[in-house]
């Protein structure tokens, strides 16, 4: 199984789970190139339907290419998910999104990222959700922590996302991050380049001329609560667990 930051975050609430003797489920609705209303529709139902007790949701980064017209349409959606989920007793983390610094031919995009994150974070403020600040991160702004593709993370990028929401979370463990050096980053020269067109840049606009996603025809990796363990990482003690300004809540349950 392909481990995302969210999977890796899970591994350190098992950790804390473990070391709390408690159990700790876990579901992974996530699909690949779905936009808010995807997330905030059919995700948000199978979610609720888990009556999970933490949910983070990352959303945003595929609308960023959306009409500015439909932006206050995804606001509300996103906000009424939200809702939905307080309603039902879920503490949610709202991850805003990307800063997309790492290619040049990405930098367009920035103000774009910029305005969606001030939205996600409007919603975030309104509605008392804590932000997993991924946009901030500053090191993403380097290849090395992009996968080939250039819109997923790398391995050590997805650790560093991961280690970020622990550390909103206030968690007592974080996963051990790469020496710099340690580190292949992609090969951004003219075959490299090329190559990314090809496998990547190509298919990505003949799916946008089809209206079909990534992710169409894929199921989540994990659709149901299930006892999860962790995946084998270098993990560290950095100290004890300490509720964070949002309040104590039970990590047994987190989608």
């Amino acid at each position: 199984m392909h481990a995302g930051w969210t999977d890796r975050l899970a591994t350190l609430l098992a950790k804390e789970c473990q070391a709390r003797g408690e159990v700790f489920k876990y579901s992974n609705q996530a699909l690949r190139g779905a936009k808010i209303n995807d997330i905030m529709g059919a995700q948000l139902e199978a979610a609720l339907a888990l009556k999970p007790d933490l949910v983070t949701i990352m959303a945003g980064q595929n609308d960023l290419l959306s009409k500015p017209e439909n932006l206050p349409a995804l606001e509300a959606k996103l906000r009424s998910g939200i809702i939905k989920l307080q309603e039902a007793g879920s503490f949610v983390v709202l991850s805003n999104t990307i800063n997309p610094l790492h290619l040049i031919v990405f930098r367009p995009l920035a103000k774009l990222a910029t305005h969606m994150t001030e939205m996600i974070e409007r919603v975030a403020r309104d509605l008392e959700v804590p932000v997993h600040d991924v946009h901030r991160i500053e090191s993403l702004a380097d290849v090395a922590y992009w996968a080939e593709d250039m819109v997923h993370f790398s391995g050590p990028g997805h650790i560093k996302v991961a280690n970020e929401a622990a550390k909103l979370l206030n968690l007592s463990y974080r996963i051990s991050e790469f020496d710099y050096r340690e580190i292949e980053a992609p090969k951004r020269g003219p075959i490299g380049t090329s190559r990314w067109i090809v496998i990547h840049v190509i298919p990505f606009f003949w799916r946008r001329i089809r209206r079909v996603s990534s992710g169409d025809g894929l199921d989540p990796k994990l659709p149901r609560l299930a006892e999860f363990k962790g995946v084998a990482y270098d993990i560290e003690h950095v100290s004890e667990y300490r509720p964070g300004n949002f309040g104590d809540f039970d990590y047994t349950k987190a989608s």
